[in-house]
C-alpha cells in the first residue's frame, strides 16, 4: 500500500477525464494512427508550470509519472501572460526563473519522446504593468477611462492588437518551433459582461456595426444594449476562427486551437462563449468545469455531460478538468480528500504567507 507521501505526490498533477458518450472508450482502443489525434487521445493529464519550476521541476518523475497514470496526453504550459520558452515576442514576458532554458522545449521534447499528445497551454488575456504602459490602448478601460485589472494584471481588450496580432504572434512562434498537436488556453474571452470597454477600438468597431456609440447603461429593454451582446459575442467566435487559421497554417492540419469552455450555462453567458456555435466549429472542446453554481448534487457532472453532448453532438471528445490538490478547506473544486490533508494543506499556505 502506498504511503500518504506517495499518494499526495502521485496526485499532485492536474488530470483529465475524457467525458465519453457509451462506446466510445472502447473505440478509442481501436482507433489507427490515421484517427486524428483529438479523436484518440482520450486520457489527458496537465504538468501545471509555474515561474520558479525552470529552478526545479524534475521532467523524469514526470515521464514516470505519465506512464504510471497511463496518460494519452498532456496539457503543458507555454505562453500568453508568461513565456515558458526563450520567445522573442516583444512583451512576451519568459518566466521569472526561466534563464536560457526551454522549459516548455524540453518537456515537449519528452512528451513527444514517451508518444503524447501535447496542448501547449495559453493563457490569452492579460499582461502585466510594463505591457500596459507600452500600449495602453490595447487594454480594456471602462467608461471613466480606467482600466480593468484583475489580480494585478491587466484585462486585455478583444478588438485591439493583443488579439489581433499580439496572441497570434505567440501561436505561430509555437507552433512552428515545436510542432505541438494544439492549442488550449485557460481565459481567451477578453473583458466579461460586467465589464464593458470603451477604448478607441470598441468605439469604431460598434459603431461601424451599428452605425451608434456604445451604451452607457446595462438596460435588457434596450435594443443598442441587445445589440452589443450578440456583437460581443460575434467577436468571441472571429477570435476562435482566427487563432484556428494561424495556428492550422503554422501547425498542420490538424493543429487546431480549442481554447476552454466552461460547464456552467450562466459562467459562459457572462464571457460571451457561445456553446452552440462554439461546438459547431470545433472537433473537440476542453472543458474547465470545477465548481458547483448550479443547485445541483453529485449527479451535477453527469447531467452537465449530457447537456454538452445534446448541444455539440455525441460523438465529441470532450475532455473535462479535473483538480487532484485542494489549497483550503473552503475549496470549491470538485473533489475530496481526508479533512487532515486539506486542513494541513491550509496550514501550509497559511505559514508560507506568513513568512
Amino acid at each position: 500500500m502506498p504511503s500518504r507521501r506517495t499518494f499526495i505526490k502521485s496526485t499532485a498533477a492536474l488530470t483529465l477525464a475524457a467525458s465519453l458518450p457509451h462506446g466510445r472508450a472502447a473505440a478509442a482502443d481501436s482507433a489507427t494512427s490515421e484517427t486524428p489525434w483529438y479523436q484518440r487521445t482520450l486520457r489527458w493529464g496537465q504538468t501545471n508550470l509555474t515561474e520558479i519550476d525552470p529552478l526545479r521541476i524534475d521532467i523524469g518523475w514526470w515521464r514516470a509519472h505519465w506512464k504510471r497514470t497511463r496518460v494519452q496526453g498532456v496539457v503543458i504550459n507555454a505562453g500568453g501572460i508568461v513565456a515558458f520558452y526563450p520567445t522573442e515576442v516583444p512583451f512576451h514576458r519568459r518566466a521569472k526563473e526561466l534563464g536560457n532554458r526551454d522549459l516548455f522545449g524540453e518537456l515537449t521534447r519528452a512528451a513527444h519522446d514517451d508518444g503524447l499528445a501535447v496542448f501547449a497551454r495559453m493563457d490569452s488575456s492579460r499582461a502585466d504593468e510594463a505591457f500596459y504602459r507600452a500600449h495602453r490602448d490595447w487594454f480594456a478601460h471602462d467608461a471613466d477611462g480606467k482600466p480593468y485589472i484583475w489580480n494585478e494584471l491587466y484585462i486585455a481588450c478583444v478588438n485591439s492588437p493583443y488579439y489581433q496580432e499580439y496572441i497570434p504572434s505567440i501561436l505561430r512562434e509555437i507552433a512552428s518551433r515545436y510542432r505541438p498537436e494544439g492549442f488550449t488556453d485557460n481565459n481567451w474571452n477578453g473583458p466579461m459582461r460586467n465589464q464593458p470597454c470603451f477604448c478607441t477600438y470598441c468605439e469604431r468597431s460598434f459603431r461601424a456595426r451599428t452605425g451608434a456609440a456604445l451604451p452607457r447603461v446595462a438596460n435588457w429593454n434596450d435594443p443598442l444594449y441587445r445589440e452589443w451582446i450578440m456583437w460581443n459575442y460575434a467577436r468571441r467566435l472571429e477570435i476562435r476562427d482566427e487563432f484556428n487559421r494561424v495556428t492550422r497554417e503554422a501547425g498542420g492540419e490538424h493543429c487546431i486551437w480549442v481554447g476552454m469552455m466552461a460547464g456552467a450555462q450562466n459562467w459562459q453567458s457572462r464571457v460571451f462563449r457561445d456553446d452552440r456555435e462554439v461546438y459547431r466549429r470545433t472537433p473537440m472542446i476542453m472543458l474547465d468545469h470545477q465548481r458547483r453554481f448550479d443547485t445541483e448534487g453529485f449527479q451535477h457532472n453527469a447531467e452537465t455531460g449530457k447537456r454538452l453532448h445534446s448541444v455539440g453532438g455525441w460523438d465529441k471528445v470532450i475532455p473535462e478538468s479535473i483538480a487532484m490538490y485542494h489549497l483550503t478547506e473552503h475549496n470549491f473544486r470538485l473533489a475530496m480528500k481526508p479533512e487532515p490533508d486539506v486542513l494541513q494543506g491550509h496550514a501550509l499556505i497559511s505559514g508560507r504567507i506568513a513568512s
